[in-house]
């Protein structure tokens, strides 16, 4: 009995009880493991031979690795839709009628982002790939959007997006298909930014999954847009996704940009990319539905928010999920514990000399 009774004491002491890990980390998207397996699916991360999505170590929000996403004029969908996306499908039930999921991510662009507009996240239902509501940047304007019943710009920011700068988004959304009980809160940079805008959040009675990364219209370009992702999280509450954790700013975690050049194509899991989608050119309503195979996504042009993109096959809430990739358990141990350990150390060596 004392042996157990010590062992309690000495793993508390060590950090590796409850009292120093974040549990309610339900999903851990942050690269450690130094590849994109963390992620439930990957949309064009590779093309021809080249890899548009990988893993890096040059430019990072927090640990050693984040997400390097390239958009050539040849990561494209079926549709003609240009997309390198990273997926997340949360657990089974998590975004059913009436639940709360909380997610942030980090972010950074090495140079601005400029025209057409770049949809860098959004929530879709799995299967019938129905947009309910995205992050659109054009240069450095921020949007947030709703698309059902109607299309809604929710938030607006005018030269918020900073080339060389980490930015966090954070989010909660309350799901349902009534737009009367659907509403969404959103953080930027640690400052809530849209305070429960109401919306039907779930576009019909699908589990929804998160897509980051870069999505833009049909029409050719000859530039390459990056973006670095860094610590996605999932979580129970608005303080498990840490909306404040701003790269490189008081109280954010991790080391910010390193400063370095962008990594070389290397790394990346590949993964077929096949699936279904939707064309929706209102912005919210009359969806056109894609068979299997040949992918969705609206188009839109001018000022108009893009919004509807599709995932591809394989998408959708694995039952697993829910477990993710476990809590964190790099916190340091507090002063106490610490404390607490030498006493023992103490009382035992005592207990010897006796």
């Amino acid at each position: 009995m004392k042996t157990k009774f010590y062992g309690v004491i000495l793993g508390a002491a060590l950090g590796l009880g409850p009292a120093t890990a974040n549990a309610a980390e339900v999903w851990v998207g942050d690269f450690e493991t130094g590849d994109l397996s963390q992620w439930s699916f990957l949309l064009n991360n590779e093309v021809n031979g080249m890899d548009y999505a990988f893993a890096q170590e040059q430019t990072v929000g927090e640990g050693m690795f984040a997400a390097q996403i390239e958009l050539h004029n040849d990561a494209a969908w079926p549709n003609g839709i240009k997309r390198v996306e990273l997926q997340h499908s949360p657990g089974a039930g998590r975004t059913d009628e009436g639940m709360t999921t909380w997610f942030a991510w980090s972010f950074y662009v090495p140079d601005v982002l400029g025209e057409p507009p770049i949809q860098i996240g959004y929530w879709e239902s799995n299967n019938t790939f129905q947009q309910a509501m995205s992050f659109e940047v054009t240069g450095e304007t921020i949007t947030f959007s709703t698309r059902r019943p109607n299309n809604v710009e929710q938030w607006r920011a005018e030269g918020a997006i900073t080339a060389g700068e980490w930015h966090r988004l954070a989010m909660g959304v309350t799901w349902s298909t009534d737009p009367g009980q659907g509403a969404v809160d959103v953080w930027f940079d640690g400052e809530q930014v849209l305070d429960q805008g109401p919306a039907q959040t779930l576009s019909d009675n699908n589990p929804h999954f998160i897509q980051l990364g870069l999505l833009r219209n049909p029409s050719d370009f000859a530039d390459v847009p990056i973006i670095i992702v860094d610590d996605a999280v999932e979580g129970d509450t608005l303080e498990d996704v840490r909306p404040d954790a701003v790269p490189g700013m008081d109280g954010g975690s991790g080391s910010g940009s390193s400063g370095g050049s962008m990594a070389d194509t290397s790394g990346g899991m590949n993964e077929d990319t096949t699936g279904g989608g939707s064309v929706d050119s209102s912005g919210g309503g009359g969806e056109t539905l894609d068979p299997p195979g040949t992918g969705g996504g609206m188009v839109s042009s001018g000022s108009t928010p893009t919004s509807g993109a599709t995932t591809a096959g394989g998408g959708g809430s694995d039952d697993d999920d829910s477990g993710g990739c476990g809590c964190r358990s790099d916190r340091a141990p507090s002063g106490g514990w610490a404390l607490l350990l030498l006493a023992w150390i103490g009382w035992r060596r005592r207990a010897r000399a006796a």
